[in-house]
Order: structure tokens, then C-alpha cells, then sequence
């Protein structure tokens, strides 16, 4: 029997889907596993105009509530009127080929809006999770047991784990294509009441290696898991709300390497972040991760701070963990699009966050010197 997906997400899975930038593909590889935390794309849809009318039909569906079939109903003459629809011959511009592909269909339209509307709900669904992971530490995988449910995905079901386990790095759902996997959280004593144990050794599969034909890029995947799923889209979205807190970098000047690694040490230590990123909520329950990602550029490489900068991350950790004002205000500027920024204060003092959308970032600044110091 076919379950009829009817999504009333949280208010955390709508802020997921609308803090996407727009991205064009040909196939739907070009845009790769946690990219798509970061940016709403379809496959072969390389008209801005049908991107964005399938991306507010989604926000629309996602939103109210609305079926498989109000949602195609609503946007397939949408689309048709577009010319996006049927077999028609399109060149890759990868490849320069010219060939017959499909656009719209009810069968993509589907696709389009399972694994949009689901990816969108898991991760609303880490958001909330890592608010209350104090009091309910562990998660469940939870597979549909039925006649289409993966073999892998029905061994799966019942695992119980911590939610800061490695394990759920890869297995978070959705772990594929139409999967209808998902995982509820609990405590302890739930735990217990319920007869459940936590898992010893999660069952494991097989794995292979896939190439993703567009960029060459080789990795290793799990059977069960579909290549580009290989992910946690929630991890994925909130590690992205503020990957960088050092712009494009600066001498050491007069500091030291022992100076400049011990700031760095102490700023991460104030939220428990050394040695990994973590999500850590502001006092009003707001997510941001810190950890050592916040001192890498953006290949990944260790970034040198000056000695303002090294001076001024203690007060910065301050100013988040113990701010006078929180609020919301608007960045903008004349050649580049307007940031809302979430905003940390105590006197003249401030620290700007500028979450999701395609380039989030961090601006440390004190107003009583006129001057930034770091961040864009």
C-alpha cells in the first residue's frame, strides 16, 4: 500500500528550506550530498524561473501541509506553461552532448517533492534534537516495516545510540531515494521503560566505491545508503550556520605561535569545542557550531590571526555566552545582497552571525574603535 506523505513540519524544517540559495545542475550530482543543506536544487532545471517556481511550490506545500497531489496539481501547468516538461533534447553543458532528457513528469515531481519535503524535516528534526540532547541523549532508527522497505534499512531498525555517535554521521536519515526512515528520541528512563538497550555494534553492510561521474570525486558508501546520501543533512545545515569566523586571514606579527594557539584554545574551551564542533545553544535557544572549523579557510587549512584578533577572541566568547542584547538586524550594502545578522551585544562591543544562504559568516566588532576584526 502506498503511504501518502502529508509533512506538518516544525517551524525549524521551514527556516531549513528557505535559508537555500538557488544552484543549477544538469544531473542531479553536481550538487553533492551536504551541498544540498546549503543550496535548493533540480536536475536539468537550469532556468531560474523554474527553480523558483518549484522551490515556492515546495515552500508551499511544505508550509500548509499539502499532499503529493495538491502539490502537482498546483504546479504541473506551472511548469508546462514554462516549456519545463515531458522528453525533450537538452546539451549538458558539462559535456557539450546534446541528448534526450526528462524534465517534468508526475514521477519527478514526486521525487522532487519526497526528498525535499522529508531532507527538509529531518533536518528541523536535528535542531530540535540537539536543543534537548541533555535530557533525551539517545536516538532510535526507525524503519517502515513493510514490502518496501530495505533489507538494510529493516536491520537498522531498532538501533539505539547516543546522538552525538559517529554512527549517525552517516546513517541519519534519509539514507536514500524515497526512504521513509526516521528516528525518534529519548531518555534514559524511556529507555528503559520501553525495554530498549543501547546498540553495541550497529549491523554493517558491505561498502563500495562510487564516482561521482560530474567532478571524479571517489567515495566509499554503505550498502543502504544511496551515493550522495551518505550524510547527516541535519549536521550538515547547522554546522553551516557559521563555518567561518576568520575572513581571508593575516600575519601573526608580534604574537606568538603559542599566543595565537592557546586564544584559539581558550575561545573553543569556553564552549566545550575543542576537539570537535558542536552545536552549542545562545540564551534564547538559538544554534550556532563552534568548534576548530571556525579557524579553517575555506580549504580547510589552519588560518593565521593577527594579534588584535587574538586579543579580542575572549571578549568575543564573553559577548556570546553573556550578551546585553540579542536581536535581528539587516546588513546592506550597495554591491551585495542583504544579510540579516544575528546580533550579540554588550556596549560597543558586538559579534554579527549571518546564518544559512550560500555564504554565511561571523563579523567580530568593536564599535568604540571603529573598526571590524574579522569576518566579512
Amino acid at each position: 500500500m502506498s503511504v501518502e506523505l502529508k509533512p506538518l513540519p516544525p517551524a525549524e524544517a521551514i527556516a531549513f528550506f528557505r535559508s537555500k540559495g538557488l544552484a543549477t545542475g544538469f544531473a542531479w550530482e553536481d550538487v553533492w550530498q551536504a551541498e544540498h543543506a546549503r543550496a535548493f536544487t533540480v536536475a536539468k532545471a537550469m532556468q531560474r524561473e523554474v527553480l523558483e517556481d518549484i522551490r515556492a511550490a515546495l515552500d508551499d506545500a511544505l508550509t500548509e501541509g499539502k499532499t503529493l497531489a495538491q502539490f502537482r496539481e498546483a504546479l504541473t501547468p506551472t511548469l508546462q506553461a514554462r516549456g519545463w516538461w515531458g522528453r525533450q533534447e537538452m546539451e549538458d553543458p558539462l559535456t557539450g552532448e546534446v541528448g534526450e532528457v526528462q524534465l517534468g513528469s508526475p514521477r519527478r515531481l514526486r521525487t522532487i517533492f519526497e526528498v525535499n519535503l522529508r531532507s527538509a524535516y529531518q533536518a528541523g528534526r536535528w535542531e530540535r534534537i540537539q536543543r534537548v540532547k541533555a535530557a533525551m541523549p539517545f536516538l532510535r532508527y526507525v524503519a517502515v516495516q513493510d514490502g518496501r522497505t530495505r533489507p538494510e534499512h529493516r536491520a537498522w531498525h531498532g538501533v539505539v545510540l547516543p546522538v552525538d555517535d559517529p554512527w549517525w554521521d552517516t546513517h541519519y536519515p534519509p539514507c536514500g531515494w524515497r526512504c521513509r526512515c526516521t528516528v525518534t528520541q529519548m531518555g534514559g528512563r524511556t529507555l528503559e521503560r520501553r525495554g530498549f538497550e543501547v546498540t553495541e555494534a550497529p549491523p554493517r553492510f558491505p561498502t563500495r566505491t562510487f564516482t561521482n561521474r560530474r567532478t571524479g570525486e571517489v567515495t566509499t558508501v554503505e550498502d543502504g545508503i544511496s551515493p550522495g546520501f551518505s550524510y547527516n543533512v541535519g549536521k550538515a545545515y547547522l554546522r553551516d550556520a557559521a563555518p567561518t569566523l576568520i575572513g581571508p586571514g593575516a600575519e601573526i606579527d608580534n604574537a606568538t605561535a603559542s599566543e595565537h594557539d592557546d586564544a584559539i584554545e581558550a575561545f573553543l574551551a569556553s564552549f566545550d569545542a575543542t576537539s570537535e564542533d558542536r552545536v552549542w545553544l545562545d540564551r534564547e535557544g538559538y544554534p550556532l557550531v563552534i568548534g576548530p572549523s571556525l579557524f579553517l579557510n575555506a580549504s580547510g587549512r589552519p588560518v593565521a590571526l593577527s594579534s588584535y584578533q587574538i586579543g579580542d577572541l575572549g571578549w568575543a566568547a564573553e559577548v556570546l555566552r553573556d550578551p546585553e542584547e540579542i536581536s535581528w538586524v539587516w546588513l546592506r550594502r550597495a554591491d551585495a545582497p542583504a544579510k540579516l545578522l544575528r546580533r550579540y551585544r554588550i556596549g560597543d562591543r558586538v559579534v554579527d552571525i549571518a546564518s544559512g544562504g550560500s555564504s554565511p559568516s561571523w563579523r567580530i566588532s568593536d564599535r568604540s574603535m571603529d573598526r571590524p576584526l574579522s569576518g566579512t
